[in-house]
């Protein structure tokens, strides 16, 4: 019988089993987020937390420390798993005040909105360049051109398989399994990255099962997304962009759809994964000043339509109907 004396370890075990929709990365940012909060009360109540323990003041006194103590994105993040839970236990009725979640009035943790930046366009061709040198020049092009040609998160890069690639379509598939979205979608593959693509498959090593990792390290294994962070480290040094990432190539991707006029904002909404157009003005940032500055003038459009009007000469001359002459005797 679960009450509110049970471990809360306990309880975390079948929030997941009920939260099967969850994906595997938010699941993994919750199990951090509840341990974190688990050795807090070890720290500080002396004890494993139970059921009870989660309520107003104990988790403001954990987020304030996680804000000092790590950071405030941490600390909103703590507050986003805790949230949930705690709304799995008030639906129980294991844990609630008046059938609401104990947590329902702890105020989110402030975070100042840093969006990163998109890299420039010198930047993103010296970036191609530098990945294209080595002895995995090829694979680590295509890496590059992927992940600008078609915006994919980290995860979803080393989660492609050979199999969800088709040239001839110029189609990448990304499952629903390997989504932050939990949503399968279809992203357009630019020419130059299907030129890119095409060359790598040439010196791939590794399976070439339809199963089979599309990205594979020198020995052929799957390629992780510790080795992603790792390789762009390699190139943050080599192409000498200090602040650079493989999100930042979302960014990249998003600002220059929207440059080339690549599609519609659904488009781009699809393209990325994303539900929600807020997440398209988050990452899609605004055209360089000497592009705009080419752009068509803001009074184009009003003087192309004083062009259209018809000459006064040319409209048609008013008649007068008979019905509206007076009649005579």
């Amino acid at each position: 019988m679960r009450d509110e004396r049970t471990s809360l370890l306990d309880v975390v075990e079948s929030f997941f089993v009920h939260r099967h929709d969850l994906s595997k990365a938010t699941e993994a940012n919750y199990r951090r987020r509840y341990d974190d909060f688990v050795k807090w009360c070890r720290y500080t109540l002396g004890r494993d937390p139970l059921v009870r323990d989660l309520e107003g003041g104990t988790v403001e006194a954990f987020l304030a420390h996680v804000r000092v103590a790590v950071s405030s994105q941490t600390a909103r993040s703590s507050w986003v798993a805790l949230r949930s839970i705690a709304r799995f236990l008030a639906d129980r009725r294991i844990h609630e005040e008046g059938g609401l979640s104990v947590l329902r009035l702890v105020r989110m943790p402030k975070v100042k909105d840093e969006s990163r930046r998109a890299l420039t366009d010198d930047e993103m061709w010296r970036l191609l360049q530098v990945a294209a040198e080595g002895e995995l020049g090829k694979r680590d092009s295509a890496i590059v051109w992927v992940l600008l040609g078609c915006g994919l998160r980290r995860g979803e890069l080393v989660s492609v398989r050979v199999g969800d690639v088709t040239l001839g379509e110029r189609r990448l598939h990304v499952r629903a399994a390997t989504s932050k979205s939990i949503h399968p979608r279809d992203c357009t593959v630019p020419i130059e990255t299907a030129k890119a693509l095409d060359s790598y498959f040439d010196d791939r090593l590794g399976e070439t099962t339809d199963d089979a990792s599309l990205f594979t390290d020198r020995h052929g294994g799957a390629l992780s997304g510790n080795a992603v962070r790792k390789l762009f480290e390699r190139l943050r040094i080599r192409s000498g962009i200090p602040d650079l990432s493989a999100h930042m190539l979302r960014h990249t991707w998003a600002t220059n759809f929207h440059r080339s006029r690549s599609g519609s904002r659904l488009d781009l909404m699809a393209e990325g994964g994303w539900t929600t157009g807020r997440m398209v003005e988050r990452y899609t940032k605004t055209r360089p000043f000497d592009e705009r500055r080419r752009a068509p003038s803001p009074f184009t459009a009003s003087r192309e339509a004083r062009k259209e009007k018809r000459p006064v000469e040319n409209w048609p001359s008013l008649k007068v109907s008979g019905l509206g002459q007076k009649r005579t005797a």
